[in-house]
């Protein structure tokens, strides 16, 4: 089977979605249009009375942010949230919402599209409520209003405590390690903000790739001064779901290769064209337009000399994820070690791939399935250094930020709890994941 690197396989990826997307998207669209726009929900978002913050970061230093896009399609370009430390006094005045309005409805649509087409390999049993639900709702669209009329009420508007564009805390050595982190299905590059954002603030530059093939809720790219949306994809559980999870996943992998060469070129200084502010100021003039990309080309000098991509290079994901980064760790000698969190592996399961690095598997208790752990023993059956571990307690959604959007009297019925509160659990998950590289950068030094 041919690699991600190769150039004939990534246009069949991207053809293959662009052909069984489109219809999908359209019909999404037309009955989110009706369904998903609901007046109070403007208020929520801008009233700063209702809006809550994550986590505040626990590590000695203070989280700036950057967020990338290149000029490109999807399959040729990248877009990233880049989290690294900021000196300890910095202020975090405007911090980014956790979800607006449009990363909401996205999300309740891949919720409606799982519910109905549920994927092969991903245990249920914890979320046995969704499906009563889904009986009591009847029909997609009845699923997806009583879900959207809910969330604005019962649903808490969050805040990310990290800081755009904020100084970089000067490194020790040869720069700061780096982990490129992969999303798993229905997320994008800040669902899992308190794993990336936690890690930073312990020393570490972590580069959250936002995947753009149709397995995130909802994403974007931009096509001239035109945003291009990309929906969640929904995959229909038939003969045709492991061609087009396989395609997804090697396009997944091209992601994370590209963000890693992306990182490469920025820690040497080259100029990258960043057209992330294109979308929400698409209205303006040409020459203002070219300021505002020029501005956020030269925030990303700062990354400058300040990553050591030689000796402490790191993958990291979770579920759809956890099997991307599993990939991708044999596509790039650079990287020294792999986390790979509930990694879902039926993408994977008809091809033919290694596990060759030093890799930690820590599944939470319920999502432990003996097919996902068979493709991983089958790809590292030479490999001495792959550890699992069992999250107890825990459930699949506890190392997202989910959870934390809604009452404590609720996740258990959403799914999102397990025997220990989110709260508790999310900070167990940071513990595991910051001491699995520290133990990493501790024995390479």
């Amino acid at each position: 089977m041919a690699t991600p690197n190769n150039k004939q396989a990534s246009e069949k990826t991207s053809n293959l979605f662009t052909e069984e997307c489109d219809e999908t998207a359209e019909s999404i669209q037309e009955k989110l249009s009706k369904q998903c726009t609901w007046p109070w929900t403007d208020f929520f978002d801008n009233k700063v009375a209702f809006q809550t913050s994550l986590p505040a970061p626990l590590g000695p230093f203070q989280v700036g942010y950057l967020d990338l896009m290149t000029p490109g399609l999807p399959q040729d370009s990248s877009l990233l949230r880049i989290y690294y430390p900021a000196p300890s006094n910095t202020s975090i005045t405007s911090p980014p919402l956790w979800a607006d309005k449009e990363s909401r409805a996205g999300m309740l649509r891949f919720i409606q599209s799982s519910a109905w087409e549920w994927p092969t390999w991903v245990n249920n049993s914890e979320f046995d409520p969704l499906f009563a639900a889904k009986k009591i709702l009847l029909s997609p669209a009845g699923f997806l209003t009583g879900f959207s009329l809910g969330w604005p009420l019962i649903g808490t508007v969050r805040t990310i405590p990290i800081a755009r564009a904020a100084p970089l805390a000067p490194h020790v050595g040869s720069g700061w390690p780096v982990v490129v982190f992969s999303h798993g299905m229905g997320c994008n590059r800040f669902n899992m903000s308190q794993l990336c954002y936690q890690l930073a603030s312990q020393g570490v530059m972590v580069v959250a790739v936002e995947h753009r093939e149709g397995s995130g809720f909802g994403t974007f790219y931009m096509n001239g001064d035109t945003v291009e949306n990309i929906p969640y994809l929904q995959v229909p559980v038939d003969e045709n779901e492991y061609r087009v999870r396989n395609k997804q996943i090697n396009h997944r992998c091209e992601e994370v290769l590209r963000a890693i060469d992306l990182l490469v070129k920025m820690n040497a200084g080259e100029a990258i064209t960043n057209v992330i502010d294109k979308k929400d100021n698409h209205t303006i003039s040409k020459s203002s337009m070219a300021m505002t990309i020029l501005k956020s080309s030269m925030a990303l000098t700062i990354l400058k000399s300040s990553m050591d991509l030689t000796n402490h290079l790191y993958l990291a994901g979770h579920s759809f994820g956890g099997s991307t980064v599993l990939l991708a760790s044999s596509l790039d000698t650079k990287v020294k070690a792999v986390f790979a969190m509930d990694p879902w592996m039926y993408p994977l399961a008809g091809q033919k791939f290694e596990i060759a690095k030093p890799t930690l598997v820590v599944n939470s208790e319920i999502f432990v399935n003996p097919n996902n752990l068979h493709v991983i023993n089958k790809a590292s059956k030479n490999n001495s250094e792959v550890t699992f571990e069992v999250l107890k307690g825990g459930v699949h959604l506890s190392a997202t930020d989910l959870p934390m959007a809604f009452p404590t009297l609720l996740r258990r019925a959403l799914g999102m709890k397990g025997k220990v509160d989110a709260e508790v659990t999310m900070v167990e998950i940071n513990k595991i994941v910051w001491q699995w590289l520290k133990n990493l950068i501790s024995y390479s030094s």
